[in-house]
């Protein structure tokens, strides 16, 4: 497959047969028009979703929308309701010829899971562990055990590209959603950084840091948007 940074935590996934656009608000879509388009938004966050997508159902295009359901259908363009699903958390559904299951984020809407031509595709949306420097340590706890619980949903699942927060914000926790989530599931082959607010330093601290080694392989070198990666 082919994969397209696109910005934040924006994806186009590019396979054999079809093409899935993830958690799009700004950027350089990759012009692919001649394979069925799954668009997907996590939750209605700005930086996560944007009316634009619906720009995309061109006439004799193939395109399906798959949006968290706390998305307003007041958001939607009534002729293409026939091609948009609202999904729910912890639900599975089938729209075209995926199989999509959803996890419930811990800040707003979904996560997916999507089983697209034998791969196993994973976008966090904000399902992520939120601590916080300055949180009461309560908060931080439940937030932890929130996520923990919601990743095992994942456990048993092989999964082959996962995109997952990494976000600077967090300071000494930037890393603790990936870390807990990469000790919770089957190693992915590859693991895509994002949520990063356009500081990709994150990516390099966290391949260097000797308390991640391990999984430095799996990491992507996300640096700017418009980059592509061959899977």
């Amino acid at each position: 497959m082919k994969v397209t940074f696109i910005n934040h935590s924006s994806f186009f996934v590019e396979l054999e047969s079809h093409c899935l656009l993830f958690d799009y608000f700004q950027g350089d879509i990759p012009q692919v028009v001649d394979k069925p388009l799954y668009v997907f938004a996590s939750h209605s966050h700005e930086d996560h979703f944007s009316p634009e997508i619906f720009q995309l159902a061109r006439p004799g295009r193939e395109v399906y929308y798959l949006l968290s359901d706390d998305i307003s259908p007041r958001q939607t363009p009534p002729q293409l309701r026939e091609q948009i699903t609202f999904v729910g958390p912890r639900r599975l559904y089938e729209v075209g010829d995926l199989k999509i299951a959803t996890l419930r984020s811990t800040d707003m809407g979904v996560a997916f899971l999507v089983q697209c031509e034998g791969k196993r595709i994973y976008h966090a949306g904000d399902l992520n562990c939120w601590e916080w420097d300055g949180a009461p340590r309560v908060q931080n706890d439940q937030m932890v055990l929130a996520y923990t619980s919601e990743l095992e949903l994942l456990k048993d699942k092989e999964i082959d590209v996962a995109f997952v927060p990494l976000d600077p914000r967090q300071e000494r926790y930037y890393a603790q959603g990936m870390t807990l989530f990469l000790q919770a599931v089957q190693q992915p082959a590859c693991v895509f950084p994002m949520h990063m607010w356009g500081d990709y330093s994150v990516v390099p601290r966290f391949q260097t840091n000797p308390n991640y080694e391990q999984y430095a392989p799996l990491i992507q070198n996300v640096s700017r948007p418009g980059q592509t990666f061959r899977i």
